[in-house]
C-alpha cells in the first residue's frame, strides 16, 4: 500500500491543523488519547485517522450509528 506524504503530519502540522498547543498534544500522546505512529523517535500523524477522532469527538474508538426500529 503506498501512503501518500501528504496525507502524514508532523506534531507542528497537528498543532496547526487542530488549532490545539504542542503541550495539549504531547500529553494526549502520552495518555495515548490521540491517534499517533511512533517510528524511533519521530511521532507521525495520519490524516484520514486525525479526522476520524475528531469526528468522534476526540475519542479513538469509531462510534457505531444507534439502529432504531
Amino acid at each position: 500500500m503506498k501512503i501518500d506524504k501528504e496525507k502524514i503530519m508532523t506534531i507542528e502540522g497537528v498543532c496547526e491543523y487542530t488549532k490545539l498547543a504542542k503541550s495539549t498534544i504531547y500529553k494526549k500522546i502520552s495518555e495515548n488519547q490521540i491517534p499517533h505512529h511512533k517510528i524511533g523517535s519521530r511521532t507521525l500523524f495520519m490524516v484520514d485517522e486525525l479526522d476520524r477522532w475528531i469526528r468522534n469527538d476526540g475519542s479513538m474508538e469509531d462510534t457505531i450509528p444507534e439502529i432504531r426500529f
